[in-house]
């Protein structure tokens, strides 16, 4: 029995003992060709401004994954997207949580409307809808505007 115990571990110790990995990456890459710059256009007059305010710092800690680089400025920047809360509704997490999401009206939903520029011209535009329908915990606005986020940044893989 002890020889079998040794052999599996020494077996064990060898097989991971033999992996390995190696990356080497050679692309010209530079600050200014991959910083893009935010611009919330939601207005400040009603209750989607602090909508805006989350939804632009669920894409700055989307953005901290890709090569792409927040930029204080604009002038800095080489793309420049701009972004609207369209529609905005927090929903009751309290509901969503008692009726396991299947009530509509308890669900937090957001639409943007989201436009990217490279010096004034315009490489894409679209609408991102999300929405929060509940489960055990009754899902949480954070999770809202990280969805949308990603969604967001699956439509900027091409560029």
């Amino acid at each position: 029995m002890q020889q079998f115990l040794a052999l599996s571990l020494s077996l064990i110790f060898f097989l991971t003992a033999c992996s390995g990995t190696d990356s080497v990456t050679r692309k010209s890459w530079s600050e200014h060709k991959n910083t893009i710059y935010l611009q919330d256009l939601t207005s400040n007059k009603n209750d989607f401004q602090d909508a805006g305010a989350q939804l632009r710092l669920a894409l700055e800690d989307q953005f901290a994954d890709t090569l792409f680089l927040v930029a204080e400025e604009k002038k800095y920047a080489r793309f420049h997207m701009k972004y609207k809360v369209t529609e905005f509704n927090k929903g009751s997490r309290l509901k969503r949580m008692a009726t396991f999401g299947i009530d509509d009206g308890s669900r937090a939903r957001i639409k943007v409307k989201v436009a990217l520029f490279s010096e004034e011209s315009v490489l894409g535009q679209w609408e991102v809808e999300s929405w929060v329908g509940g489960g055990i915990t009754g899902g949480s606005a954070s999770q809202l505007f990280e969805q949308v986020a990603e969604q967001i940044l699956q439509h900027l893989k091409g560029f």
